[in-house]
């Protein structure tokens, strides 16, 4: 059976009428009659009667006219359902923290659009709490998180189990003053975020006995390095955005006898997405070039 044919027949079905039908499937009466023959030839078994001018449903008719009416609204649904997912396939939507989003996307967001020209990208600055909120309520296709996160429907993949953070000082203030000083007399600037990332900053600070009487919290690592280079106060912060400060010697690492913090870095997406071509290409370039990004 062809879909015209049943097409054809649900038509004629309908308006119980070859001539009405064939008008409004803008075919000609004989090309109606002939796909309805055919139909009757596959199963064996008419489809319609006359009595007198009136045209009724076979037995076999009504049946065919039941799963046909069924058929074609399926059909139509999954053709719905395959443009939402063209449109849909069309963006990448990726949240991740303003670090994240200013020194490592550029670079894959630029390879991937060399891949893919014809994707469009929308970048979206927000803390890991709000990107995995994103990612449950399926506004963004995929998230990068400070941690990990855990749960049914969801796949977390590890970028970075190492994300090392320091405690820094401008030079101004590291010039003038002791480690004790600094850490007494200057406010704290901390990166605002909950989750692992606040966590282990909370523990790091609780560890080496840091007292928070001033604190000045920031929505982003960016901000945090900026006002560090302002010299306001002491920040923790990732290494990889203050390399070249601290080798030209603009920033300074203050040393504390506990261990650095270390955090992991992954990349959340619904599971049901990675069946998406064009987004598994874009993860493979994430995971690719993420560890080569400073």
């Amino acid at each position: 059976m062809e879909l015209r044919q049943l097409r054809t027949f649900q038509t004629a079905a309908k308006l119980l009428n070859f001539t009405q039908a064939a008008k409004l499937l803008n075919f000609s009466q004989p090309t109606v009659t002939a796909q309805i023959r055919s139909l009757e030839e596959e199963i064996g078994h008419s489809l319609f009667f006359r009595i007198g001018k009136q045209t009724f449903l076979t037995g076999h008719g009504e049946i065919m006219k039941h799963y046909v009416d069924q058929i074609f609204p399926i059909l139509e649904q999954m053709t719905t359902e395959l443009q939402a997912q063209s449109r849909t396939a069309s963006k990448l939507t990726i949240a991740a923290s303003e670090t994240f989003c200013t020194h490592y996307f550029p670079p894959i967001i630029r390879q991937f659009l060399a891949d893919d020209p014809d994707i469009g990208i929308k970048l979206v600055s927000c803390t890991s709490d709000k990107v995995i909120e994103g990612i449950n309520n399926n506004h963004f296709d995929l998230g990068i998180i400070s941690g990990s996160y855990r749960k049914s429907g969801v796949t977390n993949i590890v970028l970075s189990e190492k994300e090392d953070l320091v405690l820094i000082v401008s030079d101004t203030l590291y010039q003038h003053n002791t480690t004790q000083d600094l850490l007494e007399k200057y406010p704290f600037i901390k990166y605002e975020i909950v989750g692992p990332f606040e966590e282990q900053m909370n523990s790091y600070i609780d560890e080496n006995g840091i007292h928070l009487r001033k604190m000045i919290e920031c929505s982003s690592l960016e901000a945090v390095k900026s006002a560090v280079m302002n010299d306001i106060g002491v920040g923790l912060i990732s290494r990889n955005l203050v390399k070249k400060e601290l080798a030209e010697r603009q920033l300074h690492e203050i040393h504390l006898n506990q261990k650095p913090i270390v955090i992991q870095t992954s990349l959340i997406i619904a599971t049901h997405k990675l069946r998406d071509p064009k987004t598994m290409h874009f993860i493979r370039l994430i995971e690719q070039k993420w560890n080569t990004i400073h």
